[in-house]
């Protein structure tokens, strides 16, 4: 009896021990759905506007009016994205694909800076909820980024447009005549196949993060109130 009485406590903790494994492995899990949930319809959202993007505009044209490592290039590139409704999931497969196409590295940045940080859409619920001068502030603050950001990344790299359009858009597409089924093709293996690993780490690593860490936890943390929250985040 005694023998058994010493083993209670053990058994205990490790009883409790594995039910707060199980515990964070449902939570995790529960986590990682909810993730795939917030992130699918953006991410489709993006390869299906690269793949409509690849297939509708003139061959030419992005390689004419982006490929310049130049501010021009840059500006043309922030005009598009600004208003464009793609949050930063979707707007990597859509820059991969003007990238493609062969926009320039400073005009490709500029997309991916200013694009995610607002929309049409978000525009207009920013001013209706927000009031107008805070919408107005963040078109400013996502065109003025993207600029400099654009502008960095030609100033230090070699700035020549990487043109993979051939490879991607050959002659056999070009006789393809189901329009929908050349737009889920490029969508899914020409860009897809090249981020999914990168997607499926980033996924992984944010449920773990969401597990771990309270809802709570930075709010209850004094420096990350005011400027250092801004910095944080």
């Amino acid at each position: 009896m005694e023998i058994f009485t010493s083993l209670r406590v053990p058994l205990a903790l490790s009883i409790n021990l594995v039910g707060t494994i199980i515990n964070m492995i449902e939570q995790y899990l529960e986590e990682l759905w909810s993730i795939m949930l917030d992130l699918s319809p953006s991410l489709l959202l993006g390869l299906l506007i690269a793949g409509v993007v690849h297939v509708f505009l003139p061959k030419n044209l992005i390689r004419q009016a982006l490929n310049q490592p130049n501010m021009g290039s840059v500006l043309r590139s922030v005009l598009i994205g600004v208003p464009m409704p793609l949050c930063s999931c979707g707007v990597i497969p859509t820059a991969m694909g003007l990238k493609h196409e062969g926009a320039s590295k400073g005009a490709t940045a500029a997309f991916l800076i200013s694009t995610p940080q607002t929309g049409v859409d978000s525009i207009l619920v920013s001013a209706v909820f927000l009031g107008w001068p805070f919408a107005i502030f963040k078109v400013i603050a996502a065109f003025v980024t993207g600029l400099v950001g654009g502008g960095l990344v030609n100033r230090f790299t070699d700035g020549e447009a990487e043109i993979t359009g051939k490879s991607v858009r050959n002659e056999k597409d070009d006789r393809v005549n189901n329009k929908i089924f050349e737009i889920l093709r490029y969508a899914i293996f020409d860009l897809l196949a090249v981020i999914d690993l990168w997607i499926i780490a980033g996924v992984l690593v944010a449920a773990a993060i969401t597990t771990a860490i309270p809802t709570e936890f930075l709010s209850e943390i004094a420096w990350t109130q005011g400027v250092g929250g801004m910095l944080l985040v």
